[in-house]
């Protein structure tokens, strides 16, 4: 077995939605060739999945691919940038495709997520956990919701301890070891990072020109690499917990 390996990653100069066809396309083209049978999608209305359902499981290489779909739990509150409530959920089309198609639908409370007391200026229940979350934020917004994710969908059984899938938003995908939240910082896995903004124009509010600006020798676009050798490439792997 060789001592090392180049595997591609695709980097997006924004983050966002505007990702989405592409990083759907690198994460269904990495689990062909690795040999992934699952994807972990996390999503606030469900287009990430559906566009998943319709434009890749319906095709050849790709319809052997399972979905499981992950979204904020009931009683998540959302506002506008001015301050106004919104209303966030998946819709009732997608959730009707969802079921159609033979989805699971995991909603749950986020482990990084804090539960606030109801006097939320003095006191904050499980911060640990939302630090973790925080240091995660430095790879971009989405990689905390990527490992988050899989974490839920583990604990409610629609992927495997130890299993190796792929979870992805809209803007970031990675190959993981799966592990239960229980056991998150003791099994959890980050194989590889597949693709990921490369300037973080919405958590950080950075500037793709400015960066290029002020650090002109920068390199803020993909560099192609070679594809992994057959003997490299991840095996799915299950075990009971």
């Amino acid at each position: 077995m060789p001592a090392q390996f180049t595997a591609p990653t695709t980097y997006f100069l924004e983050e966002g939605k505007a990702n989405l066809q592409d990083c759907l396309k690198v994460a269904f083209e990495a689990a062909r060739n690795q040999n992934i049978g699952k994807l972990v999608i996390f999503t606030s209305e469900g287009e990430g999945v559906r566009l998943a359902l319709t434009e890749f499981c319906s095709q050849d290489q790709y319809n052997h691919i399972k979905l499981v779909a992950v979204t904020f739990p009931k009683g998540k509150r959302f506002t506008t940038t001015d301050g106004q409530p919104l209303q966030v959920d998946i819709t009732p089309e997608n959730q009707q495709l969802f079921q159609e198609r033979g989805v699971p639908v995991v909603r749950a409370h986020l482990p990084f997520d804090p539960i606030r007391s109801p006097q939320e200026q003095t006191r904050c229940l499980a911060h640990d956990l939302a630090l973790i979350g925080d240091a995660l934020a430095i790879f971009g917004g989405s990689m905390s919701l990527c490992v988050q994710a899989v974490a839920v969908a583990c604990d409610a059984g629609a992927v495997d301890m130890l299993e190796h899938v792929i979870a992805l938003t809209a803007d970031t995908a990675i190959l993981v070891q799966a592990a239960c939240t229980r056991r998150m910082l003791s099994d959890f896995v980050v194989r590889e990072v597949l693709c990921k903004p490369v300037v973080l124009t919405i958590g950080r509010k950075e500037s793709a020109e400015r960066l290029a600006s002020e650090a002109p020798k920068a390199q803020l676009a993909p560099v192609e690499t070679a594809q992994l050798p057959p003997e490299a490439r991840c095996r799915p792997k299950k075990s009971n917990e």
